[in-house]
């Protein structure tokens, strides 16, 4: 007897014959897409589940069926593009993101994408959503070597639960089953709530080494996370942060002087009480970072400036009535939470800031390098000679460093082998200069000298297809108007391929509302 079988008939015992008349199955049915929309909405990693357990043969089932076909039609075009480093995957797989939950078995596939792009801590975190719900899979010991495998300081172990589970869950499929009656719903949900709770502790222990983390530190431990963070930064500082809260800025200072005029005050609860309510408002925002980030960041607890933040909304929330029976103490509170979210703003202002520069050095250019040695090809060069020369002073450019080092890495890859097909000597110069603009800005130059006889001009670089390596180049420089090109080569090297970017200025202002999103997720 399946899992669902046996928790049903303990269901329908303790109903009796006393128990309450069922629900209307197209009623039931609703309820239970809500359901499953709000664990969507929190980010639940069996959320998937709850839209399968809406019966097909009621008009929320076959809702919740076609949202689970758009989305993973999504999904697995972004995956597949992903893999393939093509810059629409982030498109693809917000769009899956927005329409409905992601069948858990893609979540190995992303993982395996990820490991394929080098972005071993995303590789990681899908593993463990994926472990989380199928803790004793055929290919346990394919996930464990692939982990071991993205760094010698992972252990497994910390991956994949410490034992196999025996589970009875059924096989997720692109068809999902229904359920014939009225009360279908409430027994399968009774039986996705005791495999929940079966997996519960495995997964409490997977993630309790990476949960808690504020924002700030997030970033600092993931720099392949900081489009995704600014973007969703960015869209929070500019709906909520500036339209709503920003906007009434002056209204706040009137009514607080008891000097406003009826059109301020009419302004003012336009801004905030009009529309969305604003608890509801942060609310979103908050959701859209849990579920783009993943289960490590804890804005709601861990993070003091989010709850300070929280706080502020709830309270400009409850002040309406007193605000419009002019109460001066009302006035006053409205300052100060006003206040609360504008230093809320200015500090998301400079954290993204940070996220978007990116300092050229040496330490960047060699890591660079190191990095590339490592694959098979490029580690095959041998007698190379490097020389890499910065500059004394601080360099920035205004780029997140991710897609710098995809850039750098594209093109130092595509040099060493070059060289590799060429006689010795084999040498290549990485050089950092800075020239200034008649319009007065200032340009940062990457130069990529090597001493390959091996024909590239600049027209071959723009031509060539996306899934080349220095295709990926142009492809990311587009999105912060920067260039590539190739020149003659001095100093005994044949040619230099010229990466430009623009110099970051130590007085720049705040950035942009919505930054360059990444180029996968």
């Amino acid at each position: 007897m399946s899992i669902v079988a046996v928790v049903g008939a303990l269901a329908l015992g303790a109903c009796g014959e006393g128990s309450a008349p069922r629900e209307d199955a197209e009623t039931a049915a609703e309820r239970a897409l809500e359901s499953a929309d709000s664990r969507f909405a929190r980010g639940e990693l069996d959320a998937y589940f709850a839209f399968v357990a809406v019966p097909e043969t009621t008009a929320a089932g076959r809702r919740a069926r076609a949202r689970l076909a758009r989305a993973d039609g999504h999904y697995r075009r972004g995956i597949r593009l992903f893999a393939e480093g093509d810059p629409d995957a982030r498109r693809e797989l917000q769009l899956g993101a927005d329409t409905a939950p992601m069948n858990p078995l893609l979540y190995r596939d992303l993982a395996r994408a990820c490991r394929a792009q080098g972005q071993s801590v995303r590789a990681i975190e899908y593993f463990r959503k994926y472990l989380a719900l199928f803790p004793n899979p055929s290919d346990r010991d394919e996930i464990a070597r692939e982990v071991a495998e993205l760094g010698p300081e992972l252990d497994p172990a910390d991956v994949l639960p410490s034992a196999p589970v025996p589970t009875k869950r059924r096989p997720v499929t692109r068809t999902p089953p229904a359920a014939d009656d009225a009360g279908g719903v409430q027994l399968v949900a009774i039986a996705l709530g005791v495999i929940a709770a079966a997996l519960g502790s495995a997964l409490i222990l997977i993630l309790r080494r990476r949960r808690g983390l504020t924002l700030a530190q997030l970033t600092s431990e993931s720099p392949e996370l900081h489009p995704s963070i600014a973007y969703l930064v960015g869209v929070m500082r500019h709906e909520l942060l500036k339209h709503r809260i920003g906007a009434i800025g002056d209204a706040v200072r009137a009514i607080r002087s008891g000097s406003a005029t009826a059109q301020q005050r009419a302004f003012l609860y336009d801004r905030l009480y009009g529309g969305e309510p604003l608890e509801r408002t942060w609310e979103g925002h908050i959701r859209a970072f849990e579920r783009a980030v993943g289960p490590r960041l804890d804005l709601r607890r861990r993070d003091a400036a989010f709850r300070r933040g929280a706080k502020a909304v709830s309270r400009l929330a409850s002040l309406e009535p007193k605000l419009r029976r002019n109460d001066a103490r009302a006035a006053e509170r409205l300052a100060t939470e006003h206040a609360a979210l504008r230093s809320l703003d200015a500090e998301l202002s400079r954290l993204v800031r940070q996220l978007v520069r990116t300092r050229v050095d040496r330490v960047l250019l060699e890591g660079v390098v190191a990095s590339v040695r490592e694959e098979y090809e490029p580690g095959r060069v041998t007698d190379l000679s490097l020389e890499v020369t910065t500059p004394d002073e601080a360099i920035e450019v205004e780029v997140f460093r991710v897609d710098l080092v995809l850039v750098l890495k594209n093109v130092v890859r595509n040099a060493l082998l070059a060289l590799g097909r060429s006689d010795p000597p084999r040498r290549l110069r990485l050089k950092v200069e800075t020239d200034l603009l008649p319009t007065g800005e200032e340009v940062v130059r990457v130069r990529a000298a090597d001493t390959s006889h091996e024909m590239l001009t600049t027209e071959s670089v723009y031509d060539r297809r996306i899934d080349r390596g220095l295709g990926l180049v142009t492809a990311a420089l587009a999105r912060y108007d920067a260039a590539i090109t190739v020149e003659p080569g001095r100093d005994g090297y044949v040619k230099e391929v010229v990466v430009r970017f623009f110099r970051a200025l130590d007085d720049a202002g705040p950035v942009a509302a919505e930054p360059p999103m990444e180029a996968a997720a």
